[in-house]
């Protein structure tokens, strides 16, 4: 039976509770990622999406002065992901976790990302990307039984 621990990814990229509004936009495009999980001391706050970030953005006044007055520093660096963030209780799977069980959780709860806890600490991530992944070369599949 396929698991998360071989399908996950290991090295992924993390925020900071900290990090402005604009630098995660920014980290997020550059890393061609739609989402990350928010991290202090190797323990998930949170994860943070495109999608929470656009809503978050939407959602704030409009700041005149800087958009009259064309400087850099803006309103979106005056607001941290901890503000954004989609917060817990998360919903988390093991590493032992059968992967199928891992796109039904996903499935059930709409969501495009499950980090993969162990030990109360984050040792990676499994994406719907990795699940199509599995899907597409065969390695995660269901049977069907046909009986005459």
């Amino acid at each position: 039976m396929l698991k998360v621990k071989d399908l996950m990814t290991r090295e992924l990229l993390t925020l900071a509770p900290n990090t402005s509004i604009r630098e995660a936009a920014e980290i997020l495009a550059t890393e061609h990622v739609s989402g990350a999980p928010v991290v202090h001391a190797g323990k998930p706050l949170g994860m943070v999406s495109a999608r929470d970030l656009l809503e978050f953005i939407a959602a704030l006044p409009a700041d005149p002065e800087a958009v009259s007055g064309g400087m850099e520093h803006g309103i979106l660096d005056d607001h941290t992901v901890e503000e954004a963030m989609t917060r817990g209780p998360l919903t988390t799977v093991s590493p032992e976790t059968p992967a199928s069980r891992a796109a039904e959780l996903m499935q059930a709860e709409r969501i495009h990302r499950l980090p993969v806890v162990e030990d109360g600490r984050l040792v990676g991530i499994i994406t719907t990307t990795d699940i199509v992944k599995a899907v597409a070369d065969r390695k995660l599949s269901y049977r069907t039984f046909v009986f005459p």
